[in-house]
Order: C-alpha cells, then sequence, then structure tokens
C-alpha cells in the first residue's frame, strides 16, 4: 500500500487513537505486513514515534503519538546540523549488511588500506565493468573493494548462474575477473550466498548497480570515478563524526 493510501485510512481511524507499540501494532498491523513492536521506536523528536520498514526496502516513516499522523520525510537536528533519519538509516544499513559474512563477499584489497567499501556488483552491468577497471586505482588509493552479487535479472536468469559460479568458483577473484571480461566460463554450481546477498539487498533498498555502501552505512547507487568516490568517502566520514 502507498503510504498516500496509508495516510489515507490512519485518518479514518481518528477515533482509535493510540500512543504505545502495541496498538500502532495492532492498528498498523493489517496495512503494513509483519509490522513487529521491535520496528516501532519512540523517536528523539517528542512525541513522535519511529517505524522501520523492510517492504519493498529498508526506510523509515513516523507517526505522531495519538496515530492521527504520518510523516514521510527526513527529521533535522537543527541545533547539531544532523539529519537524524539519514544517520539513522546508515546505521540500520550497518547492521544489516553485517550479516554477510566476509567469508561470503570476494575482496580486493588495498596493500595500504585506508577505506572499505561494499559493493553490489552484476557481471552483465556495463558500470560494474567499468568500476572494475578501476580496481587497481582504487586499491592505489587506500580504499579495499568487498563484492556482493545482484544479479539485476532476479534468480534463475543467465546473469543469477553467472553469479552463482563465480562465489562457486576454487579462484573466486579469477572468475570474476574474467566474468567482467564478458569471456565465457564453465557453470559451476554448489551452495553459493547468491540468493542470500539478493534478500539482504532488497533489505537495504539496492536498486541498481554498482551499489556502494561506505563504512558508515551511506550509500552512493550507480558508477563513480576513483578520485570522487574518495572525495565521497571523505566527505561523508567527516559529516558523521
Amino acid at each position: 500500500m502507498s503510504i498516500n493510501k496509508l495516510f489515507f485510512t490512519l485518518t479514518l481511524l481518528a477515533l482509535n487513537a493510540f500512543a504505545n507499540e502495541k496498538d500502532i501494532v495492532q492498528n498498523l498491523g493489517q496495512y503494513i505486513p509483519n509490522l513487529k513492536e521491535s520496528d516501532i521506536v519512540e523517536s528523539s523528536f517528542k512525541g513522535v514515534y519511529e517505524i522501520i520498514l523492510t517492504e519493498p526496502k529498508l526506510d523509515i516513516i513516523y507517526t505522531s503519538g495519538d496515530g492521527l499522523f504520518l510523516i514521510q520525510g527526513d527529521i533535522l537536528d537543527l541545533e547539531n546540523g544532523i539529519n537524524i533519519t539519514k544517520r539513522r538509516l546508515a546505521n540500520l544499513a550497518i547492521t544489516a549488511l553485517k550479516k554477510a559474512s566476509e567469508n561470503d563477499k570476494i575482496i580486493y584489497r588495498a596493500e595500504d588500506e585506508k577505506y572499505t567499501i561494499n559493493v553490489f556488483t552484476d557481471v552483465d552491468c556495463p558500470y560494474c565493468r567499468r568500476l572494475h577497471k578501476d580496481l587497481p586505482s582504487l586499491n592505489e588509493l587506500g580504499i579495499t573493494v568487498k563484492y556482493l552479487a545482484f544479479p539485476r535479472s532476479g534468480i534463475n536468469t543467465e546473469s543469477f548462474y553467472k553469479s552463482v559460479s563465480i562465489w562457486c568458483a576454487k579462484d573466486k577473484k579469477l572468475a570474476m575477473d574474467v566474468a567482467m571480461l564478458q569471456i565465457d566460463s564453465p557453470t559451476i554450481n554448489c551452495d553459493s550466498p547468491v540468493v542470500d546477498h539478493l534478500n539482504l539487498a532488497q533489505n537495504v533498498g539496492v536498486s541498481g548497480t554498482p551499489y556502494i555502501f561506505f563504512e558508515n552505512g551511506i550509500n552512493i547507487p550507480g558508477y563513480v570515478e576513483p578520485k570522487v568516490l574518495l572525495q565521497e568517502i571523505q566527505r561523508s566520514l567527516e559529516s558523521f563524526k
């Protein structure tokens, strides 16, 4: 259901005001699938509750304590110059990304590592191939790249099986390098993490490839040149101090 429709529905519930998590779940559960009390937190904005959404992507909406209003947008801390909503989403993304084992990522580590990025990639994405060509430059800048699989065409497609073959290869980095050159490779099957990566991508709001997450959870959708990416990383980390 869209936020506009949900807002309209809530106005019909005006006489059934709520002020705690149990009542919020009872009133909104039929409109927000799988809503749990743990998804609802009283925000730093007095009288406003935060609702964490995971479907269709990671997001946050807010509701008034009496349940008569929904707020869709960012909450700003003017005194400290902080976008509270953006920071909260970044922290949630960090927590979600930690669910992916480092052993299930294909890692191109910088010798003098200063920064780390997690990249959802698709070997059939032209801009992913462009980013892959930049790996030596990124590593020279001190940026370690950790790949997760995100075949955009979905499960049981050609791109999906290419990803599975890469993650099942004995030498995953070599398999990734070859696939990014669009060279045909043998199809390999195993118990790979590709489906888990796809589910994780959906949970953190990945909408395309390459999709880059910084260490602080802030993300950049799409290709960015190495020096520009370094500037974005540094600017992002500085703003989160």
